[in-house]
């Protein structure tokens, strides 16, 4: 004779059934689940309920198809409306069908106007639907809830504001981000997310000030790397330092903050503890095989992908361009440690394919520029030049580097002239060697007295290669001048001569 299953049993095997889908820890819970949901039908074929948790369960455990027949019979037999929407959409959206959970999860707002979850589920799916404005727009109705609980509207906050961050209305998200703050002071991780903000606004101090008060109290390894990467934003390299050495202590497989280590360093011209930290940065993936490593570039590259299989064609050709104006500054700085090595042909081919990538850049032509010259190819290296000041008529070397190209024609110092004081109006601390150009220029053309005074400049300014001053023709005419010793006494106090 069979079991014959209480009313009170039934209702303690719905009460286990719902407790296991608020919580469970395995797959193993789920199977067991499943068959407690079995044997409620076969007790009861008619069972709306049951038929509902037997959907809920197989959708956890991927059966699909025969989820959505269990929701949709329980639907039919009068089951509750809520929450088998709730689960159908869940069934699509592991499906990867968003617009048909989408569907569902409408459905159940109609049930369920005020509760703020199914906001939530509707934003996640827009969000996986790839429309985030939509996404937004559902947080911020959700927002005017009547007496949404504080907790509630903080969330939604946060939430809608690291979405406007994403589409980059850094303005309404930084907005979004302080009244979230307001609600919960203590959460010092918004001083991180209104950081951001600020920083991509151009508020570079008030970015700074942001992420110290992050900071402040209990800083994480994120929140130092922000810091120091604040102040790099505003070119204080030396106070970087202390934060990024501290995220590189805290956790060491944090390759931002070695990466922005090795930047601080080279920037404050420390190549050696620069180097190391670049090592240290590209230890986890020393030969950047990983897509995480290069996670932008492998993702776009997969969007041009899907862009060209969808045969949407000129949009997978710009995917490919943006990565590919990624390795301009690869070429160049491989193309400038070949120029400092002598071997200008090689040089000059990954110069100009730096240039093929960024056609405007004024370094690049300007290297371009110098590089011709250096192959004997003076008119073609000039034109370069030109064109770099052309482009940007405010590039200080690039009237320095002209001006070295036409000093070496009598006819053309005068133009010289003209260029070496330009870079120096441009840049009144350009590099010594302007300032020595100049002096050479004045000392050919006779005037000993401006001569002496750019050579005085050149010198104040770091110039310490007295061999090169002695050796140097154009200062012939200075070298018996008793101003120009003095020169050399203060500047070369221990020289020979």
């Amino acid at each position: 004779m069979s079991h014959v299953w209480s009313d009170e049993e039934v209702k303690s095997f719905k009460l286990l059934l719902r407790k296991i889908l608020e919580k469970f820890e395995s797959e193993e819970d789920i199977k067991e689940a499943r068959a407690v949901a079995k044997l409620l039908i076969e007790i009861n074929s008619k069972d709306a309920e049951a038929w509902h948790y037997l959907g809920a369960l197989n959708g956890i455990l991927g059966e699909f198809n025969e989820a959505q027949k269990d929701l949709n019979y329980s639907l039919e037999l009068g089951g509750e409306e809520l929450p088998n929407y709730i689960q159908l959409a869940n069934v699509y959206m592991n499906q990867g069908n968003f617009k048909e959970a989408l569907d569902w999860i409408y459905k159940a707002k109609g049930c369920a106007p005020a509760d703020v979850f199914i906001y939530y589920k509707i934003a996640d799916l827009h969000l996986l639907d790839g429309d985030v404005n939509k996404s937004i727009k559902v947080l911020e109705s959700a927002l005017k809830i009547p007496h949404i609980k504080i907790e509630d509207r903080y969330r939604t906050l946060v939430q809608v504001a690291n979405l406007c961050m994403q589409i980059y209305q850094m303005k309404k998200a930084s907005n979004y981000f302080k009244e979230a703050q307001e609600l919960n002071p203590s959460d010092e991780s918004l001083w991180t997310d209104i950081g951001h903000c600020l920083s991509r606004m151009e508020d570079k101090e008030g970015a700074l000030e942001a992420f110290k008060k992050a900071a402040s109290s209990k800083p994480t390894p994120r929140d130092l790397y922000n810091l120091g990467d604040a102040y790099l934003a505003i070119d204080d390299p030396e106070k970087s330092i202390a934060p990024l050495v501290a995220a590189t202590r805290e956790d060491p497989s944090y390759s931002l903050a070695h990466y922005n280590l090795s930047l601080a360093f080279v920037r404050m011209r420390k190549y050696n503890e620069g180097a190391k930290a670049a090592i240290a940065a590209l230890r986890p993936d020393s030969e950047m095989k990983l897509a995480q490593t290069n996670l932008g570039m492998n993702a776009t590259n997969n969007l041009g992908m899907c862009l060209m299989n969808r045969r949407r064609y000129d949009e997978a050709l710009e995917c490919y361009r943006r990565n590919i104006k990624l390795f301009d500054s690869t070429y160049f700085n491989m193309g400038l440690t070949l120029f400092r090595m002598k071997r200008f042909k090689e040089a000059l081919e990954c110069f100009l394919n730096a240039l093929k990538i960024s056609p405007d850049d004024p370094e690049y032509l300007d290297l371009i520029g110098q590089t011709y010259c250096e192959l004997g190819k003076h008119k073609i290296g000039e034109s370069y030049l030109r064109k770099c000041i052309k482009n940007d008529p405010k590039y200080a070397l690039g009237y320095h580097d002209l001006g070295i190209v036409l000093s070496k024609y009598k006819k053309r110092r005068a133009e010289a002239l003209h260029c070496y004081m330009t870079a120096i109006k441009l840049d009144p601390d350009s590099h010594y060697w302007t300032y020595y150009g100049v002096a050479c220029l004045h000392a050919l053309s006779g005037d000993k007295e401006k001569a002496i005074t750019y050579l005085k400049k050149a010198l104040e300014k770091g110039f310490s290669d007295r061999k090169h001053i002695d050796s140097d023709p154009d200062l012939k005419s200075l070298r018996k001048d008793a101003e120009f010793k003095k020169l050399m006494i203060k500047y070369f106090p221990h020289s020979k001569k």
